[in-house]
């Protein structure tokens, strides 16, 4: 079976998202609906409802279990936190500078503390954090090493 170009209807963004509320996988999702996995992976439009899709199940999952643990709220609480059921929203934006890039650990920290993210959650911040706030500080550097070197050979 040769696939076509997909052209993105209202229709067929909510194929895609009744899809992936059943649980599909973008795989599964292509095979079913004949469009390419890359297709699914790429279009924002279909990425979009993909992620509402996925959301929506995690709610239905969540419901499910927080009602049959309705009598026991630290099993709740324990279970919440330990299988991650809600997606956090991570509060952290795109650094441009090594404040930016300090920040985002810093917020990502209090969320952290505050129950919001997960240890994994907040040590892939961290590490890409650092990352950043290495390379803007060695840039910066260079840059201030490399205005002083003009300086000198002005003098």
């Amino acid at each position: 079976m040769s696939r076509t170009k997909t052209t993105i209807t209202p229709h067929i963004l909510k194929e895609v998202q009744q899809l992936a509320e059943q649980g599909f996988n973008n795989i599964q999702i292509g095979k079913s609906l004949n469009i390419a996995v890359q297709t699914l992976s790429t279009n924002r439009e279909l990425k979009e409802v993909i992620q509402i899709g996925k959301m929506e199940l995690a709610k239905k999952v969540t419901k499910s279990v927080l009602d049959t643990l309705e009598d026991d709220s630290s099993m709740k609480q324990l279970l919440v936190k330990r299988l991650c059921l809600f997606n956090p929203i991570i509060d952290i934006k795109k650094p441009i500078n090594a404040s930016d890039a300090l920040s985002n650990l810093s917020t990502a920290t209090k969320q952290y503390a505050n129950g919001l993210i997960n240890e994994s959650q907040l040590k892939t911040i961290e590490a890409v954090s650092n990352s950043y706030a290495k390379t803007y500080e060695v840039t910066e550097l260079e840059e201030r090493i490399t205005r002083l070197e003009e300086l000198a050979d002005e003098r």
